[in-house]
C-alpha cells in the first residue's frame, strides 16, 4: 500500500515538473519569434587576394596570405608645386 501511494506521489511530482517545462519551452519559443532572422553575409573577394575589400590599390602597401602589393605611385595634390 505504501509503494503505491509513494509511486503515485511520484507520477504527481513528474507530471509537474513536465508541465513547468512545458510552460517555460513555450516563453522561450515566444521570446525567439520577437528576434530578428539573421542577416545574409556578403562576400566581396577571398582574403588571399591581392586587393581583398579594396576598389582601387592605395599608396600604402598591402599584405595578404603569401603575398606582398607594394604601395602604388599617385600623384600627391600639391596646388603649388603646379604654379
Amino acid at each position: 500500500m505504501q509503494e503505491i501511494m509513494k509511486n503515485e506521489k511520484y507520477r504527481e511530482e513528474i507530471q509537474m515538473k513536465s508541465q513547468d517545462f512545458y510552460e517555460k519551452e513555450k516563453l522561450l519559443q515566444e521570446s525567439n519569434k520577437e528576434l530578428a532572422p539573421p542577416v545574409q553575409t556578403q562576400i566581396k573577394g577571398h582574403a588571399s587576394a591581392p586587393y581583398f575589400g579594396k576598389e582601387e590599390p592605395s599608396v600604402a602597401p598591402t599584405s595578404t596570405g603569401k603575398t606582398f602589393q607594394p604601395g602604388s605611385w599617385m600623384p600627391q595634390d600639391d596646388k603649388g608645386h603646379n604654379q
